[in-house]
């Protein structure tokens, strides 16, 4: 028998042999490869000064202090209660609602920064007796109106 002479073959469209491989599965992993950093996000820690506006202020960057105002009343179906005031967003001219947590008790959560002067109204109407009532930042008040 004559050896047989091996000989290359090409396509007309490429003129480079093409390899496939074939992956262990085991060793091939679904999940995307992690994204690399920039160097930017790298260096971002130290390249905040020690005497920026921020650092300077103290609370420039901290947010406002939550403050919950939780009023025990039943106010009977269908009536709701509102809150009216001076700061945290609040107006004197029309109410804010409360949030009904169960069927004695009303509550408002709001971010405040430097106060709050409040009284509540039910329906929107009718001002609660009493005088205005303050809340600092952060503090929980919980209160009994009388209508």
């Amino acid at each position: 028998m004559k050896p047989v002479k091996a000989t290359k073959r090409t396509t007309k469209t490429s003129t480079t042999p093409t390899t496939v491989a074939k992956a262990n599965p085991a060793t091939v992993s679904s999940a995307p490869a992690p994204a690399p950093r920039p160097v930017s996000a790298l260096n971002a820690r130290t390249s905040t000064s020690q005497n920026s506006p921020a650092r300077q202020n103290g609370n420039a960057n901290r947010p406002a202090p939550v403050t919950t105002i939780k009023a025990n009343i039943d106010v009977g179906f269908g009536n709701n209660l509102f809150l009216r005031g001076q700061g945290a967003g609040l107006s004197w001219e029309r109410g804010v609602p409360l949030t009904c947590v169960d069927g004695k008790t009303w509550q408002w959560t709001g971010k405040v920064e430097e106060g709050l002067t409040f009284k509540l109204l039910l329906n929107d109407q009718v001002w609660a007796k009493g005088e205005d009532l303050v809340a600092k930042p952060g503090q929980e008040l919980e209160i009994v109106p009388a209508f």
